[in-house]
């Protein structure tokens, strides 16, 4: 991937640096190609002052979609961990390093890519 398509997300953060803010600009950010085919950007989700916050890596199939991190199968384990651990799942604040899915497509699946450096830094 040519550094070109990959500009990175400085230039599309918003003045004010409140979640509100950054949500909304993250729904415009083109600072890699993974904007393309993604269905929506997947931002956060839970308490923004929450004691416990967990990064995943990227959504997943299921939070394209439904355009909420941690509903997929990967969301399952998160939720049987935190309920093993006595932690309310309301208590924690949830997102991902990279906002948008990286997959392939196998037939009319699509099948989950490890982000590359540059969709992270981006």
């Amino acid at each position: 991937m040519a550094d070109e398509e990959r500009p990175g997300a400085e230039g599309f953060l918003p003045a004010e640096r409140d979640l509100d803010s950054l949500r909304a600009a993250a729904t415009g950010c083109r600072g890699c190609e993974l904007y393309r085919d993604a269905t929506q950007v997947v931002f956060s989700a839970g308490r923004p002052r929450a004691a416990l916050m967990l990064v995943g890596e990227q959504p997943g199939d299921r939070e394209d979609v439904e355009g909420e991190p941690f509903v997929g199968p990967a969301g399952r384990i998160l939720d049987q961990a935190l309920d093993d651990a006595g932690i309310d799942r309301d208590d924690v604040y949830v997102t991902n390093a990279v906002k948008h899915f990286r997959f392939h497509r196998q037939g009319k699946r699509r099948i989950h890519e490890k982000p590359a450096v540059g969709n992270i830094v981006a």
